[in-house]
């Protein structure tokens, strides 16, 4: 080859390599994560589960089991990766964290997607569009949209988890952390479609801050909880509505904790752990005899509903007898009275 073609291809060479962007680093950090294996087996390996579980991720395939042996200790054989067999093992969620490049310096970050299914995108506030993949970072102002078929979990900076269920659009409106999650922090969602599972983190957990979840028919206020609702059309949850639609009714259930409903005349009602209730523009109730619709809860959400709902035993007759006992002596008294 030519000496001066050569020197001009390795020159070529260089400067591609000089001038290519650099994309954004990123740090890992693994956490404890909602997802568990209840029951281990005789043939599982913590090796195996791995490579099930996060089989993308090979380069932190080691960081991932010293991480789960660290977060399990009683699940397995000691001073080993030996897993116990019929022993409970908390997965763990590669957090990444990002160096922002200079263009989003000016967002503020609130989460990252930890799973994702289908084809989702984030508006951000000046309407640019971003298809999101795990690990992809969630931006106060953006607008999460799911398709049919679709769904998404974003783990928020605060711990809380948000499941976005298909066909659903959420805004994330405000979201403010501060030094002991006072009276300054804030979490505010806009629910403009759909419906979404919450499990609150430390922000929705305290007393001081503002913690709000605004479907157009009722907002959700709460106190350390998780929580399903739903934009249906009215008691139809297989066919998903806007908030705007004038069939649209709001479907709650409390999975654990206790959530509070307001209407915008400050209506409110309480509902705790296994209590299913509903909204529409004139009415906001609980529903104690009513069952929960098809379409509303998916399988795993109906399992925990079906656990924390109260069973309501049937009075005997000695216990209807005895209830019955003050209304008699009410009347005897009232007849003495007489």
């Amino acid at each position: 080859m030519n000496k001066n073609l050569l020197f001009t291809v390795i020159l070529a060479l260089l400067s591609f390599a000089v001038y290519q962007p650099v994309s954004a680093a990123a740090s890992v950090e693994l956490v404890p994560s909602s997802r568990v294996i209840l029951k281990t087996t005789s043939d599982m390996t913590v090796d195996e589960i791995i490579k099930r579980v996060y089989p993308n991720d090979k380069d932190l395939w080691p960081q991932i089991k010293a991480k789960l042996i660290e977060t399990n200790p009683n699940s397995f054989v000691q001073y080993s990766d030996r897993l116990i067999p019929g022993t409970r093992l908390k997965l763990v969620d590669i957090k990444r964290i990002y160096d922002q490049p200079e263009e989003l310096s000016l967002k503020v970050r609130v989460g990252y997607v930890a799973r994702l299914e289908g084809r989702v995108i984030a508006r951000d506030v000046n309407n640019g569009v971003q298809q999101l993949q795990i690990n992809s970072q969630v931006f106060e102002g953006d607008r999460i949209e799911t398709e049919v078929g679709s769904r998404i979990q974003i783990l928020m900076d605060d711990g809380a988890e948000v499941y976005l269920k298909e066909d659903s659009v959420l805004k994330i409106s405000e979201y403010v952390i501060t030094d002991g999650y006072g009276k300054e922090s804030s979490s505010i969602l806009d629910l403009l479609r759909g419906g979404l599972r919450k499990i609150t983190g430390s922000i929705g957990a305290s007393a001081l801050s503002n913690y709000q979840i605004q479907t157009g028919l009722a907002t959700i206020g709460i106190r350390g909880t998780d929580y399903v609702i739903k934009l249906c059309k009215q008691d139809d949850c297989t066919q998903t509505v806007s908030r705007n639609d004038l069939d649209a009714k709001l479907h709650a259930a409390v999975l654990d904790g206790a959530i509070t409903l307001t209407t915008d005349e400050e209506v409110q009602i309480l509902m705790a752990t296994g209590e299913y209730g509903t909204a529409t523009t004139e009415t906001l109730i609980i529903e104690d005899e009513k069952p929960v619709p098809s379409g509303f809860l998916n399988q795993q959400e109906t399992q925990v509903f079906s656990v924390a709902t109260p069973v309501k035993a049937e009075a005997g007759p000695e216990e209807e007898s005895s209830s019955a006992w003050p209304w008699v002596l009410g009347i005897l008294l009232l007849a003495v009275g007489l």
